[in-house]
């Protein structure tokens, strides 16, 4: 059966539900951004995430948040992780040692592996670049997209490994360390991708710095703004709002790629990243509804229902359109 098609997807009414498929980025950033008033309640995000992609097994299981101060995070485990020090490649013929933090189940794999990176004069680029190509290798990266925790910006993505494992990651460098977080799906025994996702999700970091200056952080920003590079300045709280409508995007945008690709995996991470994110002016309104069935058809693990949700989407904006 012919797989439908949801590319070209315009992003300008993440938002509120608008003229979604027929408003232009320039008439977008005119509109005033809406305050995201949500409070950060990692439970509450990690119950979201779990519930969503489906599978029961997340809640079954005995998960208990793990704090590790001398390194700066928490993370919830299913179980107590096993650690181990070791070494890690940052670079080819390069080592650093690494304490890995690990719980291997019959249908997953949770681990956390942290890199000493003082002193090694590499760029953060360069860090992250290899390490995605360690863990892809023989894969396919299915959804990379930019990612932040707290103050801390990162890369995160979805792995399918060339055995049929399916992986969410998180990768950063910060306070001179490189911080990896996988959660891995194994092709045996139950589904375990609601685990996996609610893994990465978990991961907070402490001490309250970043690893970005004000001005990386306002042109990263001004990256999101669409046409003409401005769309609020000077005002206090709206720095927040656009990084909110940055990420949304950007969430979006891997949710149509996971789709396009029929990656059900990628596809069920990055709606529950959008689904924290997103928040509707109009929760009855054709956007809205459409999300909320992509969302149920993903947690059903019906990849052909939610695409078809999206094309429906698309369609019906367009047929809106004079």
């Amino acid at each position: 059966m012919r797989r439908p098609s949801v590319r070209n997807v315009p992003l300008d009414s993440l938002e509120d539900g608008g003229d979604f498929f027929a408003m232009s980025a320039s008439k977008f950033a005119a509109r005033r951004l809406r305050a995201f008033r949500g409070k950060s309640n990692m439970r509450l995000i990690v119950f979201i995430v779990a519930t969503l992609v489906g599978g029961g097994s997340a809640i079954a299981q005995s998960w208990r948040e793990y704090s590790y101060p001398d390194q700066f995070f928490t993370v919830a485990f299913p179980g107590d992780p096993q650690m181990e020090t070791t070494t890690y490649q940052v670079a080819d013929n390069r080592s650093v040692e690494a304490h890995v933090y690990s719980v291997h189940k019959d249908d997953a794999v949770f681990k956390v592996t942290v890199a000493e990176l003082a002193d090694i004069g590499l760029e953060e680029s360069a860090v992250i670049d290899h390490a995605i190509k360690m863990m892809s290798e023989g894969g396919e990266v299915k959804v990379n997209i930019p990612h932040r925790v707290n103050r801390v910006y990162g890369r995160q993505l979805s792995i399918v490994g060339p055995d049929g494992i399916r992986s969410m990651v998180a990768v950063f460098d910060y306070n001179g360390r490189l911080y990896q977080i996988e959660g891995k799906a194994l092709p045996t025994g139950n589904d375990a991708t609601a685990d996996a996702i609610r893994f990465v999700q978990s991961l907070i970091f402490t001490g309250g710095s970043s690893n970005r200056s004000a001005e990386e952080i306002r042109a990263a920003q001004a990256a999101c703004s669409g046409p003409g590079g401005s769309v609020v300045a000077g005002v206090p709280g709206d720095d927040r709002r656009l990084e909110i409508r940055c990420r949304r995007q950007q969430s979006f945008v891997a949710l149509v790629n996971s789709l396009n690709s029929g990656d059900l995996s990628g596809a069920q991470q990055a709606y529950s990243s959008l689904n924290q994110l997103q928040r509707f002016a109009n929760p009855n309104g054709q956007f809205a509804q459409a999300m909320s069935q992509i969302g149920q058809a993903l947690q059903g693990g019906d990849l052909t229902g939610a695409q078809q949700a999206l094309s429906s989407l698309q369609r019906g904006r367009r047929t809106r359109q004079p």
